[in-house]
């Protein structure tokens, strides 16, 4: 008798390993891009907003942009399907959908808070993403974004996008560059 609880308990420890390994790969494949895309466009599109000037501000950032959402899309031809990724995508319509009401209902003082308080808002769906996905080190990297925006627009010693682009998309940049590493030593 208890060699079959033993066979139970061994299956059920690798069925759990599997499922680590599974969500783990799943995560490489489907978050590795995309967080370098939105890392970058974080990193460059709120840098630019800070340092350039003219229409050269406004192209370096849509450019930031676009990198973004095509870093995002690209893999998920590949990615491991979990069924929740129909849901999660309309969620993100959601949040981009309302972006512009919550600025309205907001009413920022400059251009400089309406850029803060979309960044702190769309950092805080990546972070909902993250928990969705249990994806500690992604819900913790995105996390950073929202307190980056509060920090950068109370304080003076840098330019609050460029302070808040370089420390809520470096992270980002960071965790999608490590697991596009691990994707490439696995494959």
């Amino acid at each position: 008798m208890s060699s079959d609880s033993d066979q139970a308990e061994r299956v059920i420890r690798e069925l759990d390993e599997l499922r680590d390994r599974t969500r783990t790969s799943g995560r490489s494949v489907a978050t590795g891009y995309p967080l370098i895309g939105w890392g970058f466009a974080w990193a460059a599109g709120y840098s630019s907003l800070e340092l350039l000037d003219g229409w050269w501000r406004v192209a370096a950032a849509v450019v930031a942009w676009m990198v973004g959402m095509s870093l995002s899309w690209a893999p998920m031809r590949a990615a491991v399907r979990t069924g929740t990724e129909g849901r999660m995508q309309a969620g993100w319509f959601v949040l981009m959908g309302a972006s512009p009401f919550i600025v309205a209902a907001a009413q920022p003082a400059t251009w400089v808070n309406i850029a803060l308080l979309l960044g702190a808002l769309w950092s805080v769906g990546m972070v909902f993403y993250a928990i969705a996905t249990q994806d500690v080190p992604y819900a913790v990297s995105a996390g950073i974004g929202v307190v980056a925006a509060a920090v950068a627009s109370f304080q003076e010693a840098v330019g609050p996008l460029l302070l808040f682009g370089l420390a809520a998309g470096l992270p980002l940049l960071a965790v999608g560059f490590a697991r596009v590493i691990a994707t490439v030593r696995r494959g």
